[in-house]
């Protein structure tokens, strides 16, 4: 007897599912969270930035290898070092141009100082908290498309935030290029969130540039009513 389901001319054809489901176990951790391959930290520096230039889609899938917020917090504070140090060479600077200048007799000793001081520590403080509260506003933005379904939470939101803006934290201090670099982190920070949250490309980019669009839309709202108050008074 001949069998007709193995026969049929018309049956479309059919094959095995080779893929594998995708497992981040199979994959090393970041090199910063790797020390016994490569031990030392300017090695681990190194290695994050020949991955993020080589392969920067195998980097964001490495971020969910491991769990801990503390390495991405301490890259991103690494990473912002610099922009520290150049703020304080300004702060210094404008300090001193302030020692030439009259001294109100009125104004307590100390004054500037404590002034100049003050901005910086609130800088670094913008910087320590920063990844936790834009991961979670970034984390919100992908759940609205749709891109939070496999659950990784949002600790590997705020791990991924912190990893990809310590890059553009060196690259915020370049002049001139500073708004690329931001934008390009922006687009990038999408598409390492889509592959940590395995999800489509599209929603991790619109989740990234929909809490700018809101703030786009918050200034112009704020500058109409100005506008629109403005004209009444006149």
């Amino acid at each position: 007897m001949v069998d007709i389901q193995t026969s049929n001319p018309f049956q479309p054809p059919t094959a095995e599912v080779l893929e594998q489901a995708w497992d981040p176990s199979a994959l090393p951790p970041v090199p910063w969270e790797d020390p016994i391959a490569y031990p030392g930290l300017w090695k681990r520096i190194g290695a994050m930035f020949s991955l993020l230039f080589s392969n920067p889609l195998e980097l964001a899938d490495r971020i969910p290898v491991t769990d801990g917020l503390a390495p991405a917090w301490r890259f991103n504070l690494l990473m912002a070092v610099p922009y520290f140090a150049f703020l304080g060479l300004i702060f210094a600077f404008m300090g001193s141009m302030f020692a030439f200048l009259p001294k109100d007799p009125n104004m307590p000793k100390g004054v500037l100082a404590g002034v100049f001081a003050g901005e910086l520590l609130f800088v670094v403080a913008i910087f320590c908290v920063g990844i936790f509260v834009y991961g979670a506003i970034f984390h919100c933005a992908l759940w609205m498309w749709g891109g939070t379904r496999e659950g990784a939470g949002l600790g590997q939101t705020i791990r991924t935030c912190g990893y990809v803006w310590g890059f553009v934290n060196l690259g915020m201090f370049a002049p001139c290029v500073n708004v690329l670099v931001m934008l390009g982190g922006l687009v990038y920070l999408g598409m390492a969130l889509a592959r940590v949250h395995r999800t489509d490309t599209w929603r991790g980019i619109c989740a990234m540039f929909t809490p700018v669009f809101l703030c786009c839309l918050a200034y112009a709202g704020l500058l109409l009513v100005g506008f629109t108050a403005g004209a009444f008074n006149h």
